[in-house]
């Protein structure tokens, strides 16, 4: 992919997609700047992780003192960037409209979109600078087909994927890519809470929600954090050079859209 010493940006790095992001551009050899709020995932990321030079930051980026902190740090380290993954995100509450306050409203507000609305803007000047600039919003497939459960959570995930349309237009005489990704049910720390909170053994309420999402879902399985990697890797690339304003659905086919 030809990644080598690329600068890159993953937000929401503890774990999940942005932790399987970080271990694969990692092993193409690019420099990583990874946030999270959890100092102790991100310390067994830096455990994991291929090479050296890597920044690990614990920061809540819901809150603009936040994002702040996090670019100072990333341009003191990297002191360029040159693809930002907009991947920080959170359903929060497990809920339908009715059990939604006021607040819970703001707080995805403020993670799922603002998040990416304001390290943009911190990462556009250096990215201007890039010779294979790339924005990577990861949405989802709510976003387009919401259901009844956290309408907060896909109101927020359609304005990220509007985010992108727009932003890929603006910054297209400045040659920044703009493409978002849309996954569908992917195991993560959210399902994972899930299952904890059942009380019942981990494994078998796992594997039993695994087996109850994947029958719904053409390829009949949940899908993992590692199933996003190679597309990421391919649209931060020089490969995808005339590719920008476009989504793309990760979901194993449930979406089945055409067009």
């Amino acid at each position: 992919m030809n990644l080598q010493n690329r600068k890159v940006i993953i937000t929401g790095a503890g774990d999940g997609i942005g932790r399987a992001l970080a271990l694969a551009f990692a092993k193409e050899g690019a420099k990583v700047a990874v946030c999270a709020r959890s100092q102790d995932r991100l310390d067994s990321l830096s455990d994991k992780i291929e090479g050296a030079g890597h920044l690990f930051h614990s920061s809540d980026l819901g809150t603009a003192k936040g994002v702040e902190s996090f670019y100072e740090n990333i341009m003191k380290q990297l002191g360029q960037v040159d693809v930002l993954v907009n991947n920080v995100g959170a359903i929060l509450k497990l809920v339908d409209f009715f059990a939604l306050t006021d607040q819970d409203w703001e707080d995805s507000f403020q993670i799922n979109l603002m998040s990416a609305v304001r390290l943009s803007r911190h990462c556009i000047p250096s990215l201007k600078k890039s010779a294979c600039a790339r924005i990577i919003n990861i949405s989802s497939i709510a976003a387009a087909s919401p259901q009844e459960a956290f309408p907060h959570y896909s109101a927020m995930k359609a304005g990220l994927s509007n985010l992108t349309v727009s932003l890929a237009q603006t910054l297209a005489p400045d040659k920044i890519l703009v493409n978002s990704i849309s996954p569908g049910p992917v195991w993560s720390k959210s399902w994972e809470d899930e299952a904890k909170s059942s009380g019942s053994d981990f494994e078998q309420v796992k594997k039993k929600i695994m087996e109850q999402t994947g029958k719904t879902i053409p390829l009949n399985r949940m899908g993992m954090p590692e199933d996003l990697t190679g597309l990421v890797l391919f649209l931060a690339s020089e490969q995808s050079g005339w590719i920008t304003a476009t989504n793309f659905s990760v979901d194993g086919g449930i979406t089945r859209n055409p067009f």
